[in-house]
């Protein structure tokens, strides 16, 4: 018995050993006595085999509704659906994105989830007289989650992320919830919607109706509720275009039922970023052909630029796929695309796993200009994935300057600003 007992305190040292190398967090609020977020970095060891996809008979093209229900149900399956420990899945092992936790927009203590782009005032209708803040979390399956092993094993050890282990495999899955801190008085939408508590940033007095500013404002509790999911779908059948399907679902109050988690519908899906829809082609009623969308949820208008399927909470200017596509390391490029088509079509090619996006077009630089430096790295549209290398790299830095020697090139810090081979990162971020 005494054995037992030493065998699991080392275990639990071992873990916790492992996940302060994996991130680093904000503590919990000073006297909150409710859910305190664990990460899961239980990454399997091993591809995993026994793991069924069965969306994988289905046609995302010709059945595209039956085949995101189908992604769906895997993903909800076994789930706390109350706090989302993906430690209490007894059907499959689910884990997060290590070194989300630091900056201003970083992992909040209680769900660990990050803030997404916010609802300006009216965006969800003239009921909403005030800006609201949208916080999520993402969760990778056994395949993925297999792969950001790799890529992270020896961190744990003291080393470095090694990026030789991308691209993720077909059958990767990832999950991201998105909670909103709008209220069914600002949408009937989000009636009855699965709520969660999270440590957010804190509006200032005076009735201010803007949301507060991540890198001045405190963080405490508040009551959020679930307006969104999004569904990132690795697809052997989508290798022509970019390889992934990506796909978002809203939640829907004025759905009868009392299963509040079978009144998410789908908006739709996208396996390529029409590169040839132009805004101008848009607007004399052109129509993308490799997006399909069900519904602008009554909204009058587009989610996703030029038609193209895209969130509620996302981006106006770009669509999902888009936006993941500037993932690559290093973060030489923004996520969202410019307002001028002219530079934003180079968001709007068909890039694979291959193919790194590149520097962003301006003055001095064209569309898909590699730096001279050295050599860019996709990351296979994970924007997670670059955001935990950058916090990383930050953290691994001296701020004085000097140059530290790593596999993921050469970092040098300079106060805020991070180098990588003479490029500078910029913040990924909504």
């Amino acid at each position: 018995m005494r054995a037992v007992v030493v065998v699991l305190i080392i275990q639990l040292l071992v873990a916790q050993a492992a996940a302060g190398a994996l991130d680093r967090m904000e503590a919990a609020p000073k006297g909150w006595h409710g859910n305190v977020f664990k990460q899961s970095f239980s990454f399997p060891k091993r591809p995993p085999i026994a793991d069924s996809h069965p969306w994988e008979a289905i046609s995302y093209r010709h059945e595209p509704k039956r085949y995101l229900e189908t992604v769906l149900s895997y993903a909800l399956e076994g789930q706390d659906r109350n706090n989302w420990r993906l430690q209490d899945n007894r059907v499959r092992r689910w884990t997060h994105m290590p070194w989300m936790g630091p900056g201003p927009t970083g992992r909040e203590s209680i769900h660990g989830l990050t803030r997404e782009r916010d609802f300006a005032a009216g965006e969800l209708g003239a009921a909403q007289t005030e800006c609201r803040q949208n916080w999520a979390v993402a969760l990778y399956n056994p395949t993925g989650g297999y792969v950001l092993g790799q890529i992270w094993r020896s961190v744990v050890r003291g080393g470095a992320p090694d990026l030789i282990h991308l691209p993720f495999p077909a059958g990767t899955v990832v999950v991201k919830l998105v909670f909103t801190e709008a209220t069914s008085d600002d949408t009937s939408l989000l009636a009855g919607a699965p709520e969660i508590d999270a440590n957010i940033h804190t509006k200032g007095e005076g009735g201010d109706p803007a949301c507060p500013v991540a890198e001045i404002a405190p963080r405490t509790p508040h009551r959020l509720r679930l307006i969104q999911l999004d569904l990132a779908i690795k697809e052997a059948r989508a290798d022509y275009k970019t390889g992934w399907v990506f796909a978002s679902f809203f939640y829907n109050g004025r759905k009868p039922g009392n299963d509040p988690w079978a009144k998410l519908e789908p908006i739709g899906l996208m396996w390529g970023n029409d590169p040839y829809l132009s805004d101008a082609d848009a607007a004399a009623g052109a129509k993308p052909i490799e997006s399909m969308v069900f519904t602008d949820l009554g909204l009058g208008h587009a989610l996703g630029r030029s038609g193209r399927m895209n969130g509620l909470v996302d981006e106006r200017s770009s669509a999902c796929s888009s936006c993941h596509m500037a993932a690559q390391w290093p973060t030489a490029a923004h996520m969202t695309a410019p307002a001028k088509w002219s530079q934003a079509k180079c968001w709007f090619r068909n890039l694979d796993a291959r193919y790194p996006f590149g520097l962003e077009p301006n003055a001095t630089t064209k569309c898909a200009d590699l730096p001279t430096t050295s050599a860019m790295v996709p990351l296979d549209f994970s924007l997670q994935l670059a955001i935990g290398l950058r916090n990383w790299s930050l953290a691994h830095t001296s701020s004085s300057g000097a140059v530290r020697r790593t596999p993921l090139g050469r970092l040098r810090r300079e106060g805020d600003r991070l180098i990588v081979n003479e490029v500078q990162s910029v913040e990924v971020r909504r």
